[in-house]
């Protein structure tokens, strides 16, 4: 079973599908964790602390090195 941990943490899942997007283009499997939450009703974002791009454990200094 794959581990995900949280790379990065967003207001809005708007601002994550950027950074998804270009970690995905690199052969990277991402997860937006509350995603839908958030996109349900945006005030809950601060509630749910935010939406949470995750990557595989095995992938994380990899993305960690894409993303900066």
């Amino acid at each position: 079973m794959d581990t995900y941990i949280t790379l990065k943490t967003f207001t809005y899942p708007s601002e994550a599908y950027i950074l998804r997007g270009k970690l995905e283009s690199e052969g990277i499997s991402c997860f937006l964790q509350d995603e839908l939450t958030v996109q349900s009703n945006p005030l809950y974002s601060n509630a749910v602390g935010g939406v949470k791009l995750q990557v595989k454990e095995a992938d994380l200094s990899e993305a960690t090195s894409i993303m900066l």
